[in-house]
């Protein structure tokens, strides 16, 4: 009987092992589920957080888009507007309605202009965590071009503003009526001789306006329709 006895008791201390085998696997199948359920929401978490983020920035940069559109549009005006100023002092056609002629003699001397746009929409972008989507892609393109035309917008204006200072220090270098023009800001009669009808300052408006038309001119144009280009590609890939 003992020998029956020591058999069964064995068999029932297997038995507990096993079952305390089970329950050890199941807890340790229920902390991996826990863990994994865990990673998962955190992770969905992220992502909405991440979608929504970028949602945010398409629809800031959207934003801006349109502005930056609508002051380059504004800028072409002023570019045509001053055309017309050089084109009448180099006495070809012009448009009458869109020059003043009180303000003349201070355009095409002093009147610089530039595009002034900010970097904003270019700072959100680089600065941004981004998605792998279109929309996304659409954004880091964006980015590109603005920083080329800021770039090459930034190099014209430069050489404009060296051209401007270069004619004004000839000006004062070589007439006797400069110190009454740039002191009382009173042009006589030598002056405005000298400024409207003079073939070499005709020629330095000629190369002021080649600058300015031609060079700054398409660059604005070309920057203009690539952000509308930019525009609708963002706007096609938007949630």
């Amino acid at each position: 009987m003992k020998f029956f006895n020591k058999i069964r008791l064995a068999s029932l201390k297997n038995k507990r092992f096993s079952n305390y085998l089970i329950y050890a696997l199941g807890e340790i199948i229920l902390v991996v589920l826990g863990i994994l359920i865990a990673l998962y929401l955190n992770n969905w978490s992220t992502n909405e957080q991440l979608v929504a983020a970028n949602v945010d920035l398409q629809n800031r940069v959207l934003v801006q888009l349109n502005k930056d559109i609508h002051d380059l549009d504004r800028f072409q005006k002023e570019l045509d507007s001053l055309d017309q100023v050089y084109l009448k002092t180099l006495g070809r056609d012009y448009d009458k309605s869109k020059v003043n002629d009180a303000g003349l003699i201070s355009t095409i001397l002093f009147d610089v202009k530039d595009l002034g746009l900010d970097q904003q929409s270019i700072n959100w972008i680089d600065n941004a965590v981004l998605d792998n989507s279109k929309a996304s892609e659409s954004l880091i393109n964006l980015s590109g071009v603005y920083k080329l035309y800021f770039k090459n917008i930034d190099d014209i204006e430069k050489i404009i503003y060296e051209k401007f200072k270069t004619n004004l220090e000839h000006l004062e270098s070589t007439q006797p009526w400069y110190t009454e023009l740039i002191t009382d800001f009173k042009c006589g009669n030598d002056c405005v001789r000298y400024l409207l009808y003079s073939d070499e300052h005709k020629a330095k408006i000629a190369s002021l306006r080649f600058l300015y038309i031609n060079g700054y001119g398409d660059l604005v144009k070309g920057f203009y329709y690539d952000l509308i280009r930019s525009k609708k590609e963002l706007e096609r890939y938007m949630l």
